[in-house]
């Protein structure tokens, strides 16, 4: 059965920080800038382990944050943060 991560997003979270993922080509990243993970989809499974995620750069997160419709800097989405205060 294929990976649908429409049916599981709300429940999907970083194991690290336990923050939201996104889905983004073959990998699930995890939205919490400290961190930046990307964890692949290996053969339709997600391979939710820390030692098999990659740490993205800085501005490669921020690129996947954007194609996502988040904030490039907090990872909140883009609706989120132009909330008045």
């Amino acid at each position: 059965m294929p990976f649908d991560y429409n049916k599981v997003k709300d429940i999907l979270a970083c194991p690290r920080c336990h923050a939201e993922l996104v889905l983004d080509d073959a990998a699930l990243v995890s939205v919490n800038p400290e961190f930046r993970l990307s964890y692949p989809i290996v053969d339709d499974i997600p391979r939710l382990l820390e030692e098999e995620a990659l740490e993205l750069s800085p501005e490669n997160w921020a690129e996947v944050m954007q194609r996502h419709g988040r904030d490039a800097k907090s990872g909140l989405p883009v609706s989120s943060t132009s909330l008045p205060e």
